[in-house]
């Protein structure tokens, strides 16, 4: 994925919402979401090329979503394990501190730059890398953007844009009561194609168009505090095209 929104207890009954794209070259290989665990069982999408994936939850009700972030450090290539393997390992666990628990014993090495989010009804982390080191942090309340352009909580103008964007998209949120009206408003963010300025490049925007690489994928996750529900609704392309079509839930055990 390369930009995803969480609002971390912003709407009473939805402490969990996801707003996310999925940016890839379109050479790619993936499906999309389906159960591909049992003991947790997890839902989330698969890379069909490393095995892996961008974004998922499990019966416990955590979710893991991860980040290429762009470097222009270049990384050794040889015995680099793919990213969305780091992110199944997360649906592994049982809450966001035992998903930090495998964290440590990753070496950031290993992979290319990501950042990583870990979540669940009660905390949520982000985690990056940096060489060596894997940095984690713990969020707030409130609304937080990833993006695939810098480390968490560093400053670029698409986080900055994105995060108005998605600030305005939470405020018609909270404004709406029908779940297709509250779908429009998260779609209408993740549809957006503004570049900052001439200079931009195409990818720095929120839904990417270029001939090679672009939005792939878009997926809303709602996680019902009442139902103890995760429902995730995904769209098969950028979503200035494609509807999301009928969510697949997951009850929290």
């Amino acid at each position: 994925m390369c930009t995803l929104a969480l609002y971390f207890h912003e709407f009473e009954d939805y402490p969990l919402v996801i707003a996310a794209n999925r940016d890839e070259f379109f050479a790619r290989p993936s499906e999309p979401p389906r159960i591909l665990a049992t003991k947790p069982v997890v839902l989330a999408g698969i890379d069909l090329l490393a095995g892996g994936t961008w974004l998922g939850v499990n019966e416990h009700g955590l979710v893991a979503g991860i980040l290429n972030r762009r470097s222009e450090t270049k990384r050794r290539q040889t015995a680099i394990r793919s990213r969305g393997l780091l992110c199944l390992d997360m649906l592994s666990a049982g809450d966001p501190e035992q998903a930090r628990s495998l964290l440590d014993k990753a070496d950031g090495l290993s992979y290319q730059p990501f950042n990583l989010l870990i979540a669940n009804a009660e905390a949520a982390f982000v985690s990056y890398n940096q060489g060596e080191v894997i940095s984690t942090c713990r969020l707030r309340k409130g609304l937080h953007v990833l993006s695939n352009t810098a480390i968490y909580d560093s400053r670029s103008q698409k986080v900055e844009y994105a995060h108005a964007l998605f600030s305005s998209a939470g405020e018609r949120f909270l404004g709406e009561q029908e779940t297709n009206s509250r779908l429009s408003s998260m779609k209408r963010a993740l549809a957006d194609h503004t570049l900052r300025s001439e200079l931009s490049d195409a990818k720095d925007a929120i839904c990417v168009h270029t001939e090679a690489y672009g939005t792939v994928s878009s997926s809303l996750i709602f996680y019902n505090r009442l139902e103890k529900c995760f429902y995730a609704y995904y769209a098969p392309g950028p979503p200035c095209r494609e509807d999301y079509g009928e969510p697949l839930s997951l009850k929290v055990q």
